[in-house]
């Protein structure tokens, strides 16, 4: 049987290799140093040849005791994690726009592990070890609570989908310390010349991030929410985000300014995106790119882009803006549910006005 110091020592060779753990368990040292667990053995009168992981995301208990639990499987073709992750995106695509924000954690921390494990086989001990291992130790507590809600609704689609027969990943999220709330950084609107100065320098050669962040001043919309714009919503005079879009559910009317309509008109029309990723051109921009591009250009701490919607409401606010025309600016819910339910008002004069002057403002500060 093969032990850790062994397996540390290993190293690649022009082709790749395997040795035996025992018991149809081998580790594959691949050219590039991968070195991956794999099943090769004869079950139920079936050959199973089978990869259950990457070491050492995959310890080498958790790659016997996967092993073991392939063996106890009556039928050895159930449905792996992967396949039912894969259905479930496919159906989530449907209905969130950042679909690629969901992929990209569950690809990064979960799919390694367990992507090519029989979903049955998988139990919650093993996945809070791996999110322990991989986030806890370096406090990345949000990712946590966003990959254990994941799994939560991963797993509902799959019992209901008939896929599984039970639920056990439902209170995962428990175990884990919950983050702290912080607001995100922002800065007061008189800061706003010099951030936006500084930003429109650093994207001389990034035209779709510059064309980014100037949509997200325009308008006052989350990142993910403005990232996904589409130009079948944009008609007369205003943009018209969907329920499905939107954080609160219920569509949004954005009135076009100045400013925002230049945008608009001045960007290529190369898919039904309005900011269309460079890398693909049937995606829109992430809002991660977003984040990490505030983050890399000396505004880590000072400024994200959900902190734009904190100055443009704190500019309301001194400026004299009627409490909830500049809510409603920022699509936020005025009012009771029963006032909410009489009063169906979107104040969409009254906001045109209001963004017009904000935009007014923000156009200032690039001069």
């Amino acid at each position: 049987m093969l032990n850790l110091l062994q397996i540390r020592n290993l190293k690649p060779k022009e082709a790749r290799y395997e040795l035996s753990d025992g018991n149809g368990l081998f580790l594959r040292v691949c050219t590039n140093g991968r070195k991956v667990w794999i099943i090769n053995k004869r079950i139920n009168g079936r050959r199973l040849s089978r990869v259950l992981g990457d070491f050492p995301q995959m310890s080498i208990a958790d790659a016997r005791s996967a092993l073991d639990q392939y063996v106890c499987l009556p039928d050895t073709q159930s449905d792996t994690f992967l396949g039912i992750y894969t259905e479930w995106l496919e159906f989530k695509k449907r209905t969130v726009k950042n679909w690629q924000d969901i992929d990209e954690r569950i690809q990064k921390y979960i799919i390694p592990t367990f992507g090519n494990l029989p979903f049955d086989v998988i139990t919650p001990p093993r996945m809070i070890k791996v999110l322990r291992e991989q986030l806890e130790t370096r406090g990345k507590l949000e990712t946590i609570k966003r990959i254990c809600g994941y799994i939560k609704e991963l797993e509902t689609y799959a019992v209901n989908a008939g896929r599984v027969n039970v639920l056990r990943f439902q209170g995962m999220g428990k175990v884990f310390v919950k983050p702290k709330v912080i607001n995100r950084p922002s800065v007061h609107p008189s800061q706003l010349p010099e951030i936006l100065e500084k930003l429109q320098a650093e994207t001389l050669k990034a035209r779709t991030t510059w064309d980014a962040i100037q949509v997200a001043f325009y308008t006052l919309l989350r990142p993910i929410e403005y990232c996904s714009l589409e130009r079948e919503w944009i008609h007369d005079g205003v943009i018209e985000v969907p329920a499905e879009v939107m954080k609160m559910k219920k569509p949004h009317l954005v009135p076009i300014t100045r400013q925002l309509e230049k945008v608009l008109r001045d960007r290529p029309q190369v898919s039904d995106f309005v900011l269309t990723s460079p890398d693909r051109k049937d995606c829109h921009i992430r809002t991660a790119a977003q984040e990490v591009f505030f983050r890399r250009h000396g505004l880590q701490g000072i400024l994200v882009p959900h902190g734009i919607r904190a100055i443009g409401r704190t500019w309301m606010h001194e400026n004299g803006i009627d409490n909830d025309v500049a809510e409603m600016c920022l699509a936020h819910r005025v009012g009771t549910r029963v006032a909410q339910a009489y009063d169906r008002t979107d104040l969409l004069e009254e906001r045109r006005e209001a963004m017009q002057k904000w935009c007014d403002f923000v156009e200032s500060c690039l001069h």
